[in-house]
């Protein structure tokens, strides 16, 4: 895919103009926006920043859960983008994988169905996506395993634990 990769980031978005402006009046400096559309573009856009700042090492699931519930969404477009929304960091290239493409066809979609319904901008925000996360998960450090909640940050599993001190055993 040409160049899809940093669209938004690079201002070179399919509705760049608009995104831009509607962020600008939509989305406030801090906490949930006033206006459904408002919400909606403040979720898309913690999404894409958390992708291209964070390596999607957040727990931005209330997000994506957000925008599903919303119908900004379907259901493979938040399977695709769920999967790394609790804490799973993306080991991509940032060269346009499925990841990027969701979260960019994200964007564009909450700006095309606010544009299709402006109503949206002017109808009254009674929640906040911080209400839809679900838990975090925790990752191996090594081999990419989820670990059932028991690890931290910058942590490994055990069968990895195991596997680093036999080998410091048989370097003696």
């Amino acid at each position: 895919m040409k160049n899809f990769y940093y669209i938004y980031w690079h201002q070179a978005g399919k509705h760049q103009a608009d995104y831009v402006r509607l962020c600008d009046e939509l989305i406030p400096s801090m906490g949930a926006a006033d206006t459904v559309a408002g919400e909606m573009l403040r979720s898309a856009t913690r999404l894409a920043y958390d992708l291209y700042n964070n390596g999607m090492g957040n727990n931005t699931s209330g997000a994506v859960n957000y925008l599903l519930r919303k119908g900004v969404i379907d259901k493979d477009t938040h399977r695709t983008i769920y999967e790394y929304t609790r804490g799973q960091k993306y080991d991509g290239h940032y060269e346009g994988d499925a990841l990027q493409v969701a979260i960019e066809k994200t964007i564009d979609a909450t700006v095309e169905l606010i544009l299709a319904h402006p109503t949206l901008a002017t109808t009254a925000n009674t929640e906040d996506q911080f209400e839809f996360e679900d838990a975090e998960q925790h990752w191996c450090d090594d081999c990419g395993v989820e670990m059932d909640g028991h690890g931290y940050i910058n942590s490994v599993c055990q069968h990895c634990e195991d596997a680093y001190y036999e080998e410091e055993e048989y370097e003696y």
